[in-house]
């Protein structure tokens, strides 16, 4: 018998040698050396802009590598058989679900029969979403779990993962963590790309940490902590520190009567304060920010900033009145944002129409950067800024416009530990100057690390108000899992609002 015929099951899933990837003069990938076990999910750690996003990609075939070697079971590499579920959403938001779960299958069966499978796994993965949704119709976190479902709906021998987790709240990261056991249990080795290090321990068997184009480590997650993974890291541990309370008591931004439900919502934010949000998908919290920021007005008996009655009907008046937002989000709104902050100090007097004109204007540039950006990293052979390194400059841009109100979405979204521990020190410098801060974020730990106060909302109604000192992140985590209220909550001394 030929030997050369004769084929055993592989010691690896994924063999990878030598692997180099360089973008004119800067080489990101130095010679990447790695060896995934079948049915294996390996946490890849490392700083924002180290070349995780880059290594995904010439794993899935989007990029090719100029040297080394890669073995997919054994066989010679074959793309068709891997698939990557990617940080930044370039999805058609006119495709219907059902489209984009099955949008890279082989195009042969019937419609229904894939609209009945699409229906199985989203109940399978405790997704409400229906098949025949948009994509537009949904929120980002809805999208992203819609992307990790089609590990179940169009299976892949090996995945990438890339950091898709960055906004979701605890339920969401219980349905990760279902999707990926599923997965496993099916026979499909996961390479999970990650930030956040206590999420890499719990999800992950081993996790490789990529520093100057290399693997330079692999530990296994018996024995790692968030502690050695910051060290191996960052060649020290970094430790975020809670935010300093900067309150002055003095009051800086009064609503009343918001007509965000069946109860109308009325609450304070101190001068110096960062007053977090707290509450499942769909408990108003969105509704309440889109408000405040002019993109959707919702009636309100009155809005009172720094003692001065205000009306905020539009992007333009929240520019005027020195409104900021500022969006982790890796998506279009990230850079509408932006637009409006940087208008922010040199508009208060425009008309509607010319402020309009040149916000469009604006956004539209912003937009040509990056896309411009991106072409000339394909053309000049460069890598773009990673997302992590292109929102921290926002933040910092941000921070000198001397916001009077700043609304926080998601703002660590894409940072690694040690630019969040940057930001936080922006943070205590933006209260420290009296500005007053409105925080929302599905990361319950960073609620609690960053908040003075935490108001809690469900169904539309403003629920409890807590101080951060009262409560602990299981409770937060309860509350973002729609219980309410939180089966400990007798053990919070907290000043519950009457329903």
């Amino acid at each position: 018998m030929n030997h050369e015929d004769v084929w055993q099951e592989p010691s690896a899933a994924v063999e990878v040698h030598g692997v180099k990837k360089a973008f004119a003069d800067n080489r990101v990938l130095k010679g990447i050396d790695l060896s995934i076990r079948p049915g294996e999910v390996l946490g890849l750690i490392g700083q924002n802009g180290v070349g995780k996003s880059t290594l995904a990609a010439v794993l899935a075939g989007r990029q090719q590598a100029d040297g080394g070697e890669m073995l997919l079971f054994g066989r010679p590499w074959d793309p068709a058989r891997v698939g990557i579920i990617e940080q930044q959403l370039d999805l058609d938001q006119e495709q219907r679900v059902v489209d984009a779960l099955f949008r890279n299958a082989p195009d042969d069966s019937p419609v229904e029969e894939r609209r009945e499978a699409a229906r199985r796994v989203l109940i399978e993965a405790g997704i409400a979403v229906d098949p025949d949704d948009r994509l537009s119709d949904l929120s980002d976190a809805e999208q992203r779990m819609v992307e990790l479902v089609r590990l179940l709906a169009d299976p892949r021998d090996f995945v990438l993962i890339d950091e898709v987790s960055t906004t979701f709240n605890a339920r969401e990261v219980e349905d990760l963590r279902y999707l990926i056991r599923r997965a496993n249990e099916a026979g499909t080795t996961i390479v999970y790309i990650t930030h956040r290090h206590g999420e890499a321990i719990d999800l992950c068997n081993r996790i490789a940490v990529l520093r100057d184009g290399r693997v330079s480590q692999v530990v296994s997650t018996l024995t790692a902590t968030e502690e050695s993974l910051s060290e191996a890291v960052f060649d020290r541990v970094v430790e975020l520190q809670p935010h300093r309370a900067h309150s002055t008591g003095r009051v800086a931004l009064s609503v009343r009567g918001l007509q965000l439900g069946s109860d109308p919502v009325s609450f304070d934010v101190l001068s110096g304060e960062v007053l977090g949000l707290s509450g499942a998908r769909g408990a108003g919290i969105t509704e309440l920010l889109a408000s405040l920021t002019g993109e959707a007005p919702l009636e309100v008996e009155s809005v009172r900033l720094e003692g001065t009655e205000v009306k905020i009907r539009s992007h333009r008046d929240a520019s005027r009145l020195r409104i900021a937002v500022v969006s982790g989000g890796i998506d279009e709104s990230a850079e509408s944002y932006f637009a409006r902050n940087l208008m922010m100090l040199n508009h208060g007097h425009a008309s509607e129409d010319a402020f309009d004109a040149e916000y469009e204007e604006t956004t539209k540039i912003l937009f040509a950067l990056r896309e411009a950006e991106t072409a000339a990293s394909r053309l000049f052979n460069r890598p773009p800024q990673s997302v992590g390194q292109r929102r921290w400059q926002q933040l910092r841009e941000v921070a000198a416009e001397h916001a009077r109100l700043l609304v926080l979405i998601e703002p660590t979204q894409a940072l690694d530990l040690e630019a969040r521990e940057h930001f936080l020190a922006l943070l205590d410098d933006v209260t420290a100057r009296g500005a007053a801060v409105l925080l929302a974020t599905s990361d319950e730990a960073e609620l609690k690390l960053l908040s003075d106060r935490i108001l809690v909302f469900s169904d539309h109604a403003l629920k409890a108000e807590w101080e951060v000192g009262e409560v602990d992140v299981e409770h937060l985590r309860s509350v973002s899992r729609g219980e309410w209220p939180p089966e400990s909550l007798p053990s919070i001394d907290a000043v519950l609002i009457a329903d």
